[in-house]
């Protein structure tokens, strides 16, 4: 019987110094561990979705990937789900599970092509 791949998804708030890095990260999550798409949302409010699925259309090297993180996903937040916040210098990281909605709600409204908006 064909079983249906199973996803969660997670919101990652970072509080840092001014730079260029995203504040908030959604990612999407496979019980592997890998991320085939995720979402960077940046402090002036720019947002820019990511998926496994562009780089495998730019052909060459990419057809490989898998995952839009190295290594696994939850090895690399072991210790900071479920909002608990972790600290290094002036860094803040928390990590909260979301629903699926939650991301698609996220991903629909950012990735489809939509007319500029006034802030």
């Amino acid at each position: 019987m064909f079983q249906p791949m199973s996803f969660f998804y997670y919101r990652c708030d970072w509080i840092h110094p001014e730079s260029e890095e995203p504040v908030i990260v959604y990612y999407e999550v496979d019980v592997a561990g890998d991320v085939p798409r995720l979402i960077d949302v940046f402090a002036d409010g720019r947002r820019h979705c990511m998926s496994v699925a562009d780089y495998v259309a730019l052909g060459r090297e990419m057809r490989r990937v898998t995952s839009l993180v190295e290594g696994s996903f939850y090895d690399g937040i072991a210790g900071l789900v479920d909002g608990i916040l972790f600290e290094e210098g002036q860094d803040r990281i928390s990590m909260t599970r979301i629903a699926a909605d939650r991301f698609e709600g996220e991903w629909q409204a950012h990735r489809l092509p939509t007319p500029d908006k006034l802030h």
